[in-house]
């Protein structure tokens, strides 16, 4: 490759395109890939220091090396290497070549871009002549004839040009002259000259100056001297180069078929008959060479398909070479198929095995997928794991954000959504909706399902094969399940903690012992000397009559320097040793006792906890002198009193025992319990003193035999006596209770007359409660009222009581509320049958722990009394009437009568007159009547008014 120069700069235009300011240089170079300069050395006198000794020490070898691997395996040419310009600095070179082959496949030579990337992205480095090298090469090729390939090259050339759309380029015979704004370049095939390539800008700029770039001009040089050496005759050695390539045809590793093309009569391609195959052919078909050659390429080949068929014909009929990849249904293999057209009717076609090239591509592919998934699930774990262990965060807030990250996670996110349950409260991402297309995994905190993680696709997807979700897509929301268990776990720990400290510093200030830890001081020896406060709680600032400010970082025989010499050689040993010491000592100043534990919890701390037992000591001191009261009491009681063990034997009496059974006290010694309850009282006696026996305090009444044979009634009450060293023993207690016992039959016998009195008691008796409402009733209610007692059972009597009666009712509420009783209360109540019956209520208060629970009420029928005071009023009322009539009446009738009888005794019939005059007697007397019955109306109301009758 011969060696670049840019030693000169671009040209410095700063509207040029990024490619145009990269300094360029186009090369040609024969088919052995040897620069003329070159051809006749080594490798190792290219590496003089005119050109190979100017390349980086870095770059050389590996570059020369690639160089000549390029040459042999004719692929293209790129590599990136430094070497030194003239100015003596380092320059970055990207070079790129291509081989230009001929319509036979040979190389003819080589051509290529050096580029000077000094400094420059990798963007800038493909630039325009090197794409229209590559595609002048492809035409080349691929063409047919010399016509073809000038055609093509001419129509692709103009794109190398800064202004493709501003130039035009020709290709004819003859010789024309360069100048400004034309290009000329020959084509020389080495014998002749095959015509010229002319390039001509459109319009030529005022001055003279040349429009093209330097590179430009390269360009048309290089493309000429490519179609040269394509168009140029065969060498001499042609014969030799063809046996060398039937040679090479042979022994290439890959099937190769020469075959004849078969026209018909219009000259299109009707078949192919196999004129050649090499080897590999052979073994693949498992047939001699002899027996192929000459076949029909059907009956050569029978796997072959229709496709590749068609795509052979397509290359014999255009002689465009093609390159694809086609399989075989029937073998499931895969070929990589090159068929080109040497001669008008010959068809070269190479097939490679590329099924396990095929089979490592879809296994790379698949790799790459699960590569890609687990990438994108670590990527969703990574994003879970920020969202947990961001400080503060709350479980709600972990949850709602983990929610929004999972659908990232799976394959096809666009279409996921996600749900995060947790009792019972849901946590969603956006457009989330149920669909059969789900996978879930539970939530366990502390082995327990909590809830549930669930992803759903809202949509099926086809190309799934009907299994929506991957292997890795379980294992993370396994993954992500487990992880928020944990963390739930954790969380719900760490708040459990939290309150757990708080409420411990809690107990720890308010504890009722002192607690104090100290570090020890030690001297230059290592002796402990001294005791600092670290810690303490309040009980123990009291202790110290300070406040803890003021204690912390206090040393202990600063405060109390009268206690060093005791506490000295007390504390120093638990803080050598580690044993711990309990002490119980009094303060000289206050008297008050201390119960001190003192213990090393750690190397060089000590701590040191105190209780106040003087309550205790004066509660010791108490219990002595209570066992000397009990004592007494227990010989003094009037209750009888008996220690009995496990067995039911009694092991000790009072004196009030013996004289209720009449025992003496070594006869009750050594007698079972159990012998002292009457014979038909006994069943379930030993149960009871088992019951006893395991903590459970029994109170039972029984009846029990004395000596003298009486039959005596106790109320025993048993207890486990839980302070003695005698494990079992039982403390029973019996009361004689006879006299009771009669007196309670007598006061049952009283209630149940009083229970039949009530019953056949003319008023109605009942008692409500407040949250029970009505809990007996007399049977008279039936007849006051019309209801059974069972229908007003459970019912207050407020359901009953006309609407006009409700605002005394209410008013007697009110009393009995506050405790007073009531009497006399007159209220309407509604019979069954709808009518109304007037009742005369007494009531008092029942009260239970000193609040009123209830009403015990009496209520008297005094509807008749109320009619008739209705109709006593009214007579009253007629009375007055009555009065005040017979007055006027009197007045109207006695002022008439005296006229009448003046009249009468001026009258001339003495008959008449003493007709009128008898009469008016008559109508005399009955005045006087009324003036009786008005005196004894009077009468009457003075005396209802006097006795308040009305």
């Amino acid at each position: 490759m011969p060696p670049p120069d840019f030693t000169a700069t671009a040209p410095d235009k700063q509207d040029l395109p990024a490619d145009e300011a990269v300094p360029c240089r186009i090369w040609i170079s024969g088919p052995d890939g040897v620069a003329p300069a070159l051809r006749e050395t080594t490798r190792e006198e290219r590496c003089d220091p005119v050109w190979a000794g100017n390349l980086h020490p870095g770059d050389a070898e590996t570059m020369l090396a690639q160089w000549e691997r390029r040459n042999d395996t004719g692929l293209s040419w790129r590599c990136n290497y430094r070497i030194r310009g003239a100015d003596g600095r380092y320059r970055t070179i990207a070079s790129r070549g291509i081989p230009v082959r001929d319509a036979a496949g040979r190389i003819v030579l080589w051509a290529g871009v050096d580029l000077d990337v000094t400094g420059r992205d990798e963007s800038c480095w493909q630039t325009r002549e090197l794409c229209t090298l590559s595609a002048v090469a492809r035409a080349i090729e691929g063409g047919a004839d010399a016509g073809e390939i000038f055609r093509e090259t001419a129509a692709l050339l103009a794109r190398g040009f800064r202004h493709p759309g501003a130039v035009s380029v020709r290709i004819e015979p003859g010789t024309a002259v360069s100048r400004p704004g034309r290009i000329v370049a020959g084509i020389d095939t080495g014998e002749r000259s095959a015509g010229q390539i002319v390039v001509e800008y459109g319009r030529v700029p005022q001055g003279g100056d040349d429009p093209f770039l330097p590179q430009e001009h390269a360009l048309v040089r290089a493309v000429a001297m490519m179609l040269g050496a394509a168009v140029a005759p065969a060498p001499a050695g042609a014969a030799s180069s063809g046996h060398q390539y039937r040679l090479l045809f042979d022994q290439m590793p890959d099937a190769a078929l020469l075959l004849e093309i078969l026209r018909d009569a219009s000259g299109d391609p009707a078949g192919f008959r196999v004129v050649w195959i090499n080897r590999k052919t052979a073994e693949s078909l498992g047939r001699r060479r002899e027996e192929v050659v000459g076949e029909d390429l059907v009956t050569a080949v029978p796997s072959i398909t229709p496709a590749a068929f068609d795509l052979l014909y397509r290359v014999a009929r255009t002689g465009t070479p093609v390159h694809r990849d086609v399989s075989s249904p029937a073998t499931g293999a895969c070929y990589e198929l090159k068929a080109y057209r040497p001669q008008y009717d010959r068809l070269v076609v190479i097939a490679e095995d590329i099924t396990e090239r095929r089979r490592a591509e879809e296994m790379l592919r698949e790799q790459q997928i699960a590569l890609d998934n687990r990438v994108r699930e670590l990527a969703t774990l990574y994003a879970v794991s920020g969202v947990i262990e961001r400080p503060g965060v709350s479980v709600e807030d972990v949850l709602r954000e983990v929610t929004v990250i999972l659908p990232a996670g799976w394959r096809h996110p666009e279409d996921a959504a996600a749900r995060i349950v947790v009792d019972g409260r849901e946590y969603l991402s956006a457009g989330f909706v149920e669909t059969p297309w789900r996978q879930e995994s539970p939530i366990i905190v502390q082995g327990r399902i909590v809830g549930r993680v669930e992803i759903c696709y809202r949509r099926p997807r086809p190309k799934d094969d009907g299994v929506p979700f991957l292997i890795g897509e379980r294992r993370l929301i396994d993954a992500v399940a487990g992880r928020l268990g944990r963390v739930i776990e954790r969380m719900r720990a760490n708040k459990a903690l939290g309150r757990s400290e708080k409420k411990y510093r809690l107990l720890f200030e308010r504890m009722l012992e002192s607690y104090t830890l100290y570090e020890v001081v030690r001297d230059d020896a290592g002796n402990p000397v001294d005791y600092r406060i670290s810690e303490l709680n309040e009980k123990a600032a009291e202790v110290f009559g300070r406040s803890r400010e003021e204690l912390i970082g206090q040393r202990l025989f600063d405060i109390f320097p009268t206690i060093a010499k005791g506490a000295c050689a007390l504390y120093g040993a638990v803080a050598e040793t580690g044993r711990p010491v309990q002490r119980r000592l009094q303060e000289p100043r206050t008297g008050r006792w201390y119960d001190l534990q003192i213990y090393r919890p750690q190397a060089g701390m000590l701590a040191v906890t105190g209780q106040d037992i003087t309550e205790q000591k004066k509660a010791e001191l108490a219990l002595r002198e209570s066992e000397e009261r009990f004592r007494g009491i227990f010989e003094q009681a009037g209750t009888g009193i008996a220690l009995i063990d496990s067995d039911g034997r009694i092991m000790e009496v009072n004196p009030a025992l013996v004289r209720m059974f009449g025992y003496g006290e070594d006869e009750l010694y050594g007698m079972r319990s159990y012998d002292l309850i009457y014979p038909p009282d006994r069943e379930g006696a030993d149960s009871l003193h088992r019951q006893t026996a395991l903590g459970k305090g029994i109170r039972r009444e029984k009846r029990y035999l004395t000596k003298d044979g009486r039959i005596i009634w106790g109320r025993l009450t048993t207890s486990l006596l839980h302070d003695t060293g005698e494990g079992g023993l039982v403390i029973a207690m019996l009361e004689d209770i006879t006299d009771w016992r009669e007196m309670q039959n007598a006061l049952a016998e009283n209630e149940e007359r009083f229970r039949q009195i009530a019953q056949r008691s003319f008023d109605m008796i009942y008692t409500c409660y407040h949250d029970r409402g009505i809990t007996y009733i007399s049977p008279a209610v039936t007849r006051i009222l019309g209801y059974t007692p069972d229908e007003f059972i459970g019912r207050g009597c407020h359901d009953y009581v006309v609407p006009s009666s409700l605002p005394v009712w209410e008013e007697g509420r009110k009393k009995i509320a506050r405790g007073e009783p009531v009497e006399g209360l007159e209220i309407e109540f509604r019979r069954k049958d709808g009518s109304v019956a007037f009742l005369e209520l007494n009531e008092s208060p029942i009260v239970e722990d000193g609040r009123v629970v209830g009403v015990q009420i009496v209520g008297r029928d005094v509807s008749d009394r109320v009619r008739y005071e209705d109709m006593r009023l009214q007579a009253f009322y007629q009375i007055e009437q009555n009065i005040e009539q017979f007055a006027v009446l009197a007045d109207h009738i006695r002022l008439p009568l005296q006229v009448i009888l003046g009249m009468a005794d001026l009258a001339d019939e003495e008959a008449m007159s003493a007709k009128i005059r008898e009469q008016v007697e008559r109508i005399n007397a009955i005045v006087k009547q009324l003036d009786e019955g008005w005196v004894e109306s009077r009468d009457i109301r003075e005396f209802l008014r006097r006795n308040e009758l009305v």
